[in-house]
C-alpha cells in the first residue's frame, strides 16, 4: 500500500459513502473520471449545497477511488451495502495515511487488548505522538486536531465501528470483514488494512 505525506485535509471532508457509491456506479457504467467531473459540474450529482462543496466532494471521492485497482469497481458493485462500506473505508485508509495509522495504532491496538472503548484521551495521545514524529504535524493547531478527531470519529461511526453518540468514551465494535473484501485487499497489496481492522 502506498504511503502518502501526512495531511490535515480530512478536516474538510466526511465518509461520503453515498457519494462514493455514486461515483463507483458511474465508473462501472463505463464513464471516466473526466466524464463524471463534467456531469457533476452540470448536474450536481452529489447534491452538494455549494459549488465549492460540489468540487470538493468529487475531488475527494475520486482521489479515494484512484487509490484502488481497476478490479475494485466490479467487486464493489457486486457487494452488499455492508461490504461496500468496508471497501469505501479501505479506500479512505489507502488515500489518507494519517487516518490509516490512527486506525492501526489506536483502534487495532484496542481490539487486540479487548479494550472496546475509544476516549478523547486516546485521540489526544495519538495526535501528540504524531507531533513528535513529524515536523509538519507539529505545526498544526489545536483546532485542527479537534476537527480531525471529529472527522475520524464520524467516518468510523458511519461504517459501524464506533458507537453513534456524543461524548467520550465511545464503544468500539470489532469489524467482521466480508470474505470477498478481505480476499481482494490481501491480493492487492492492502493486507495492512486487513490487519488494521482485525483483532489479530
Amino acid at each position: 500500500m502506498q504511503r502518502h505525506p501526512y495531511s490535515a485535509g480530512a478536516v474538510k471532508v466526511a465518509f461520503w459513502f453515498q457519494e462514493f457509491r455514486t461515483l463507483v456506479e458511474l465508473l462501472s457504467e463505463g464513464k471516466s473520471f473526466k466524464d463524471i467531473k463534467e456531469l457533476n459540474e452540470q448536474e450536481n450529482i452529489f447534491g452538494a449545497s455549494t459549488v465549492t462543496r460540489k468540487k470538493q466532494i468529487f475531488s475527494t471521492v475520486s482521489a479515494r477511488a484512484k487509490c484502488m485497482d481497476e478490479s475494485f469497481v466490479s467487486l464493489f458493485t457486486r457487494c452488499n451495502i455492508s461490504a461496500q462500506k468496508q471497501l469505501a473505508l479501505a479506500a479512505v485508509m489507502a488515500k489518507d495515511t494519517l487516518f490509516y495509522e490512527f486506525v492501526y495504532e489506536v483502534i487495532h491496538e484496542k481490539l487486540i487488548l479487548c479494550n472496546y472503548e475509544l476516549t478523547d484521551a486516546d485521540m489526544d495521545k495519538f495526535f501528540r505522538h504524531k507531533q513528535v514524529q513529524d515536523e509538519r504535524v507539529a505545526e498544526w493547531t489545536e483546532a485542527t486536531f479537534n476537527r480531525l478527531g471529529r472527522t475520524y470519529r464520524g467516518i468510523l461511526t458511519d461504517v459501524g465501528i464506533l458507537e453513534k453518540k456524543n461524548g467520550s468514551p465511545r464503544q468500539i465494535y470489532a469489524p467482521l470483514l466480508d470474505f470477498s473484501v478481505e480476499k481482494w485487499l490481501n491480493e492487492h497489496d492492502m493486507a495492512e488494512i486487513v490487519r488494521a481492522l482485525s483483532d489479530r
